[in-house]
């Protein structure tokens, strides 16, 4: 049996990866989740696990959770930034996040426990011009603050490695997207432009809309972790996205196509924080795991007949 804990398990990833784990492995593994206590956990309404309330700063109620539930597997969703935060916002992930982060990874070190932590594909190599995809070993070379803190804890985890022995694993998913999204967050395109469609307001496009991205859809997400988790792979970076390239204005195409209401755009200045091209390269991931990705625009249908159910029952 694996035990699992959960740093912000409650998220949109963390809830549904801990849906694909506990539907593949059913009985066969614990998972515990951490949440402070103003988060809102009813994403996991209906699952098997044990949460508890707490800070990441609360290392001393971590380490005991650990002990007590003798933890295997960490798995770090926690974060607070979007391309858009400032350098307040960052100095407030660095004291509440990162620098607790840091001496969490010592204590699973001490303890030979797996640390799985979720970057971010989207934002930690920085712009580029071309349409080359990014690979694992190209430099990071983030230009947002949110970028800037995912290079500090990967290279965190790099140290705590190479000083200590630290088991990890770095995945760095592009834009996921899909059921149990929230659609009235501050970024994820797909789920914003559904939440501004069913409230009759224009999407919000910063720039001409020819930025391309790589999205994912959320089962395809969970699905390739919990091979990898089920491979044990360690000690490594790896790219998790479709490998496609889609502009902002096919993402705008694909919503006309599928939603039944109205679609209105307005088109803003670019933002400096924002990347011009992101594609990632998926040859590492595609040589451990099996995996058929689902279309763009059959994700969007799934993901806006989801939304569609959800208001119908509000």
């Amino acid at each position: 049996m694996k035990r699992f804990l959960f740093l912000g398990g409650a998220g949109f990833i963390g809830s549904n990866l801990i849906r694909g784990i506990k539907h593949r492995k059913c009985d066969d593994v614990d998972i515990y989740v951490l949440e402070p206590s103003f988060a809102n956990v009813s994403r996991l309404e209906g699952l098997n696990v044990q949460i508890f309330r707490g800070e990441l700063s609360d290392i001393d109620l971590i380490r005991t959770i650990i002990e007590t539930k003798k933890v295997e597997i960490v798995v770090h969703l926690v974060a607070t930034l979007i391309p858009g935060s400032t350098f307040d916002d960052y100095k407030r992930e660095y004291q509440q996040i990162i620098f607790p982060t840091i001496e969490l990874m010592e204590v699973c070190a001490q303890r030979h426990i797996k640390f799985v932590y979720f970057s971010s594909g989207g934002t930690v190599y920085g712009n580029r011009t071309d349409m080359k995809p990014f690979v694992e070993s190209d430099t990071m070379a983030p230009i947002s603050y949110y970028g800037w803190s995912k290079q500090m804890m990967e290279n965190s985890i790099h140290y705590v490695h190479r000083t200590t022995g630290l088991k990890y694993l770095i995945l760095r998913p592009s834009n996921p997207y899909g059921h149990g999204q929230n659609i009235h967050a501050r970024q994820g395109l797909i789920a914003v432009a559904l939440g501004k469609i069913f409230a009759g307001e224009p999407i919000t496009v910063w720039g001409d809309g020819s930025n391309v991205r790589d999205y994912i859809y959320i089962d395809d997400l969970c699905e390739a972790v919990v091979q990898l988790l089920e491979k044990d792979v360690h000690n490594t970076t790896i790219n998790i996205g479709s490998g496609e390239g889609i502009s902002i204005n096919d993402i705008i195409n694909v919503l006309k196509e599928v939603v039944d209401e109205d679609v209105k755009v307005d088109y803003l200045p670019a933002r400096s924080v924002d990347v011009s091209h992101m594609i990632l390269d998926t040859t590492r991931l595609t040589s451990y795991i099996d995996i058929q990705f689902t279309s763009l625009h059959e994700g969007v249908k799934r993901f806006y007949r989801d939304v569609k159910e959800r208001i119908g029952k509000a």
